[in-house]
Order: structure tokens, then C-alpha cells, then sequence
């Protein structure tokens, strides 16, 4: 089978199976099957694949038409300009999440003017927010927290292979419970330092909606990261709760918003905090919340 006729035939499997970006998905799996470049594949098309790789592409071609999502079969997904690795059971970093990278380093060289910026991402997953904030911020120090074993591994794993696993410390807690005592005050087993800065892409999405997500999402990732009970409000309104406590004066908390949010988040704040800010997305939707505790 020539390279030509197994993007042809890979495009028209996953377009038949209803796949979304049919031919940009044919094309990476693809690409990952024989560990070359998009200039390769078009400048030979005329290439043969050898049979264990047309075996290989035809089994992800069939796991991808079952639904399996593209990045777990190739096990990668660019962030900010970063290779990371991905695995199932940890969240896929999204494109639309950088806007929340944008709004953070903004507010560390605009509003903080402190290089030395402690920073917490909250719920790191692959570590993306944290790994693109420490690959920018080479004096802060940053924290990453999820609950899953499974993201702290992938997570750390990633630092290693960027050479930034000096540069993150990851954390096994539920938020910000780590730094917490059961009195609200900073638990004794962590730096008792405050942080500068708390960002993080919580999970939003009501379990009432689970049936309007794509199948991709719905039955391949994990559910933790994706939904918050709540009309997918509760685990929101207990980071801001933690992110109170865990702020020095004038530190800042960033948030990504699900679709139509915006309002229902900022009500959540209430009347202790200041400056509530709100970031669009590429397609105009209001994507990042930014506010400053007093």
C-alpha cells in the first residue's frame, strides 16, 4: 500500500465512522505509524508502506473509528508550542486552555512586577499549564496539584522531557487540600508560604450534559477532569473558597470558564474579590475569569 492510498483509504474509514476532522486524524495516525514529518508524506506519496506499518495504521485507524481519541493513540499533543506526552486516563490538553497561559503571564508581568512569582496550577492533568508557565517564567517557582496518580506521573514525565523538572513541583491533592489544615489555615507538611497566583482548567461540565459531549470525550476521558456536580459549579466554588485562603493580598486567581459560565462564576466570588476580568476566545466566547483578592 502506497502512502497515497493509505491516507485515501484512512480519510474515507474515519469520515464513513463519522470521525470529526477525518482527514487531519488519517494523517497523524499516519504520521505516527511511520515516525516521519507532513513533508514526507506529501513529498512521496508514492512511497510503500512496509506491512507491519500498514498493519499498525490500519489497527489505530479502527481504534480511532470505535472513538478512541487521536491523541491517545499517537500519544501526543502540542501546548504552547511544548510536545507533550498524553495517555488515557489523563485529561487531553485543549487549545482553547492557552488563553488561560495568556491571562496568567499578563497578570505576572503587568499587575504582580514580581519575577519570582509563586504560582499554583491547580489540577495540572499532562502538566500543560504549569510546563508553558515555567517554560516562560524562568524565576518563578511553580506548583502543579491533581488528584490522580496517573496525571502526576504523565505530568512529571513531561517536565523530565522538556528539561523543566526543576522548574515545577508536583503535588498529590485535591486542590489546594495539601496546603490546608482543617482549620483553613496552611498545612504543616507543605511550604507554608502563600502563593501569587492561582490558575487553573477545573472541571465545569454538568453530569446532566454528559449525553451532548462527543463520544470521544464522553467514554474516553476521564470523567473527574470533565465534570463537577452542581450544574458544574461545585469543585469552581471550592477552589475559590481554597484559593482565598491560599493567596497572599492582591494575588490573583485564573480560571478557565465552560460555555456560558461567565456569569454564574463571577456571582460565585461574591463580595471578596476585586477587578473580575473576563478573556473571550478565539471564537468570542467568554473563555478565562481573572480576579484579585483584596
Amino acid at each position: 500500500m502506497t502512502i497515497r492510498r493509505a491516507l485515501s483509504e484512512g480519510i474515507q474509514q474515519l469520515a464513513s465512522a463519522q470521525v470529526p476532522s477525518s482527514s487531519l486524524a488519517a494523517e497523524l495516525l499516519l504520521l505516527h505509524v511511520l515516525g516521519r514529518d507532513r513533508a514526507f508524506l506529501y513529498a512521496h506519496p508514492e512511497a510503500e508502506l512496509r506491512l507491519e506499518e500498514e498493519r499498525a495504521y490500519l489497527h489505530l485507524l479502527a481504534q480511532r473509528a470505535a472513538g478512541q481519541p487521536t491523541q491517545y493513540l499517537t500519544h501526543r499533543q502540542e501546548f504552547w508550542g511544548l510536545p507533550l506526552r498524553v495517555e488515557p486516563g489523563v485529561f487531553i490538553p485543549r487549545p482553547e486552555t492557552e488563553h488561560v497561559v495568556e491571562v496568567a503571564l499578563a497578570i505576572v508581568h503587568e499587575r504582580l512586577n514580581k519575577p519570582g512569582a509563586r504560582i499554583v496550577d491547580v489540577g495540572t492533568g499532562t502538566g500543560c499549564i504549569a510546563l508553558a508557565l515555567a517554560s516562560e517564567l524562568p524565576h518563578a517557582e511553580i506548583v502543579a496539584t491533581d488528584i490522580s496518580d496517573d496525571a502526576l506521573i504523565l505530568a512529571r514525565a513531561n517536565a523530565e522531557a522538556l528539561g523543566l523538572a526543576g522548574r515545577v513541583r508536583f503535588v498529590k491533592s485535591d486542590l489546594l487540600e495539601a496546603f490546608m489544615s482543617h482549620h483553613g489555615s496552611p498545612a504543616a507538611d507543605f511550604d507554608t508560604r502563600s502563593f501569587d497566583l492561582v490558575v487553573s482548567n477545573p472541571p465545569y461540565v454538568s453530569p446532566d450534559e454528559a449525553d451532548h459531549l462527543p463520544r470521544e470525550v464522553r467514554e474516553h476521558e476521564p470523567a473527574a477532569a470533565l465534570f463537577s456536580p452542581d450544574d458544574g459549579l461545585e469543585v469552581t466554588r471550592r477552589l475559590i473558597e481554597q484559593a482565598q485562603v491560599a493567596l497572599v493580598r492582591s494575588g490573583w486567581i485564573v480560571l478557565e470558564l465552560g460555555y456560558n459560565m461567565a456569569g454564574r462564576v463571577r456571582a460565585l466570588l461574591g463580595e471578596g474579590w476585586t477587578h473580575v476580568e473576563i478573556t473571550n476566545d478565539l471564537r468570542g466566547i467568554p473563555r478565562v475569569l481573572a480576579a484579585q483578592k483584596p
